[in-house]
C-alpha cells in the first residue's frame, strides 16, 4: 500500500520537524486539516502521534452524512487505525493540535523548559493553538497498544500553559488497574503476532483465497484478511470489510474493540442491544475501511464507493451486518451491491 504524504510522515521528515511543541506541530496540522470530513466545519479536529518506527501518523475526524454523530470517526480513533494499516506496533508520543506545551512543573525542572516537546508522541487539536486529551471512549482505544500507559501526551492547561502527561492520568482507577494486569503474552490492539484463524464457508473450490490476501484486489481476500486481523479478544466477534471504488481500489478494515463498557461508536437499536451487545467501545469495519478510504481514496466522495463485501463468523454473539448495511446506504452509491460472507468457529488446538 503506498504512504500517502497526507497521512503518513517518514522517520526523515520525523525527525526534521524535531521535538512536539505548538511550533513545530501546527505544519502537521495543517497538512491533516484537508482530510477532515466534518460536516461542521468550524469542528475539525486532528491527532498526531509518533509510532515506533520512526514515522509520524495523522488522524482526522469524519462525519458520515445522514448518519447520527455516534457514526461518526474520531480523529485518535483514525489514528489508530492508520497506525494499524501501516504496520506500526506502538505510540512513542501522542498529541492534538491546539494545545502548547511545556513541562508541568516548570520550576522543577528548569533545564527542561525549552524541550518541553521531548518524549511527547501525542497530540491532539483543532487549530494548533489548543491542545485537547483524548475522549473517555479514545482514551480506551489508545490504552489496548501495548504500552499505552507511559504515552505522553501535549495539553493544554486552563491557564493556556502546554503541559506533558502520561495517557493514564486521563482512565479511571477501575480500567488502569485492569489494564496493568494484562498478561504480556496477550496479543495486543497492534501487534503483529494476531491472528483469528478464520477461513470461508465456501463449497466452491474455485473461488480460492489468494496467497497476498492483503494486497490483491479480490474483495473476499482482502475481507477475510481483515477478519482476520479484527481486534475483538473480549466479544470473540472479529468482522472484516473490504470496499471497492469506482476505479477498482480496493480498501480494508476490520472491527476494533476496548475492555471499557462505553457507548458503541455504531448504532444502539434498542436496550438489550445495548446491554448486552454493544457494552464494549468499539470502531466497526465499515468505518475503520473508510479511514483507508479518506488516506488513499485520493480525495474522492464516499459516493464512488460500489461494492462492499463483510467478513465475520456464521454464529457470532452479535453481527456487524446491518449496522455496515445502514452506513453503505447512506454514503456509498445508490447501486452499490453489499454481500456478506461467513466463517465458522475456527478449530482449537488440543494443546
Amino acid at each position: 500500500m503506498a504512504l500517502p504524504l497526507s497521512s503518513i510522515l517518514a522517520p526523515n521528515e520525523t525527525e526534521f520537524s524535531g521535538d512536539f511543541t505548538a511550533e513545530t506541530i501546527m505544519p502537521l496540522i495543517n497538512r491533516a486539516l484537508p482530510l477532515a470530513r466534518t460536516l461542521n466545519p468550524q469542528l475539525p479536529r486532528v491527532a498526531v502521534g509518533r509510532g515506533s518506527s520512526g514515522r509520524t501518523f495523522l488522524g482526522v475526524n469524519v462525519d458520515l452524512r445522514g448518519l447520527p454523530l455516534h457514526y461518526s470517526i474520531h480523529a485518535e480513533q483514525f489514528l489508530v487505525v492508520n497506525l494499524a494499516l501501516h504496520n506500526e506496533r506502538k505510540l512513542n508520543c501522542l498529541a492534538r493540535p491546539g494545545q502548547k506545551t511545556r513541562t508541568r512543573y516548570p520550576n522543577r525542572y528548569p533545564d527542561r523548559k525549552n524541550r518541553v516537546g521531548a518524549g511527547l508522541c501525542l497530540a491532539i487539536s483543532a487549530g494548533g493553538t489548543f491542545f485537547y486529551a483524548p475522549c473517555g471512549h479514545c482514551c480506551h482505544f489508545l490504552q489496548e497498544i501495548r504500552d499505552a500507559s507511559n504515552t505522553q501526551l501535549l495539553i493544554t492547561d486552563p491557564l493556556f500553559r502546554q503541559n506533558s502527561m502520561p495517557l493514564s492520568t486521563f482512565l479511571p482507577q477501575k480500567y488502569f488497574s485492569v489494564y496493568n494486569e494484562v498478561p504480556e503474552y496477550f496479543a495486543r490492539l497492534l501487534d503483529h503476532n494476531r491472528s483469528n484463524g478464520l477461513t470461508l464457508i465456501d463449497p466452491n473450490p474455485i473461488r480460492e483465497i489468494c496467497v497476498n490476501s492483503d494486497s490483491c484486489n479480490h474483495l473476499k481476500c482482502r475481507a477475510l484478511n481483515a477478519a482476520n486481523r479484527s481486534y475483538a479478544p473480549y466479544s470473540n466477534c472479529p468482522s472484516g470489510v473490504a470496499l471497492m471504488d469506482h476505479q477498482g481500489k480496493v480498501y480494508s478494515g476490520w472491527y476494533m474493540e476496548s475492555v471499557a463498557y462505553n457507548p458503541s461508536l455504531g448504532t444502539v437499536q434498542n436496550y438489550k442491544e445495548s446491554a448486552a451487545l454493544y457494552k464494549f467501545a468499539q470502531l466497526g469495519p465499515v468505518q475503520a475501511a473508510l479511514v483507508d478510504f479518506v488516506t488513499n481514496g485520493g480525495g474522492h466522495e464516499f459516493d464512488k464507493i460500489v461494492q462492499a463485501v463483510m467478513v465475520e463468523k456464521r454464529v457470532a454473539m452479535f453481527s456487524q451486518v446491518a449496522r455496515a448495511r445502514k452506513i453503505l446506504k447512506k454514503i456509498a452509491h445508490s447501486s452499490c451491491v453489499f454481500k456478506v460472507l461467513h466463517c465458522p468457529e475456527p478449530v482449537k488446538s488440543s494443546e
